[in-house]
């Protein structure tokens, strides 16, 4: 099937004003940049490790943001739209077009990538923590890596729910377990292990060891974790889309 990069590109650049116009879309990012600004101004500088947990503002900070924007802000971004399409039916008036199936999802998807990527960025000097603290190359691929996943999620509840409302419903608790599970991590041992077999669980991991003395290193179970997540996410997508189209007829 070949593609028409300059119907990707009208389509990217349409998306790219929809969601950016949409407040109710991009409210994960802007949440993400908001709470991290708002809880390092009230929360005391801290750099501590008792009884077992190890804690350091910056850090935190980071991983609590780079949650928010990732796995919220990426899954209401593509989930969100596809939804209200249907629901307008003008996912169907565009795919009676010479639109490919192909050239839609990409040029929906690098509009939200460009801007959790962007977020990405601003997430660091936001939280406090400097560039020549972090593993630059392995941060950008992580965060990457997570905001494709959670976009792949969002695409798969956007193709099965019929409506907005459906959407939200579904997506809201697994943008929740997802969020909030690593969030937890270091209080329970249980907790920290299932944090570990989830992508949003490996994020958090880097964030927390990036700043140690030996620095995040990379393992098989990770990369195995992040690997398995967009397998089966890609998989299910491709799924979901072949049995009900875009439109779920």
């Amino acid at each position: 099937m070949r593609l028409s990069l300059r119907k990707i590109d009208a389509i990217f650049w349409m998306k790219l004003q929809a969601i950016t116009k949409n407040m109710s879309i991009m409210i994960g990012p802007i949440m993400a940049i908001g709470i991290v600004l708002l809880m390092k101004a009230v929360m005391p500088e801290v750099d501590a490790s008792e009884g077992g947990i190890q804690f350091s503002k910056g850090p935190f900070l980071l991983s609590f943001g780079l949650l928010f924007n990732n796995v919220m802000g990426g899954m209401m971004m593509s989930s969100h739209p596809l939804a209200e399409e249907k629901e307008k039916n003008t996912l169907r008036v565009l795919m009676t077009s010479s639109v490919k199936g192909g050239e839609f999802f990409i040029g929906s998807m690098l509009p939200s990538l460009l801007i959790l990527f962007v977020v990405n960025l601003l997430l660091i000097p936001v939280s406090g923590v400097a560039f020549s603290q972090i593993q630059l190359p392995t941060y950008l691929f992580l965060t990457t890596m997570t905001s494709l996943i959670t976009i792949l999620m969002g695409y798969i509840i956007g193709i099965v729910a019929k409506n907005q409302a459906q959407a939200n419903l579904v997506g809201t608790p697994i943008m929740l377990a997802l969020t909030m599970i690593p969030s937890f991590s270091g209080f329970h041992a249980n907790i920290s292990k299932i944090s570990s077999y989830t992508y949003s669980g490996v994020l958090s991991k880097y964030t927390q060891s990036a700043f140690s003395p030996e620095k995040y290193q990379w393992n098989s179970k990770d990369l195995g974790v992040l690997f398995a997540w967009f397998v089966v996410c890609l998989g299910l997508f491709i799924y979901a889309y072949k049995k009900n189209g875009l439109d779920g007829e």
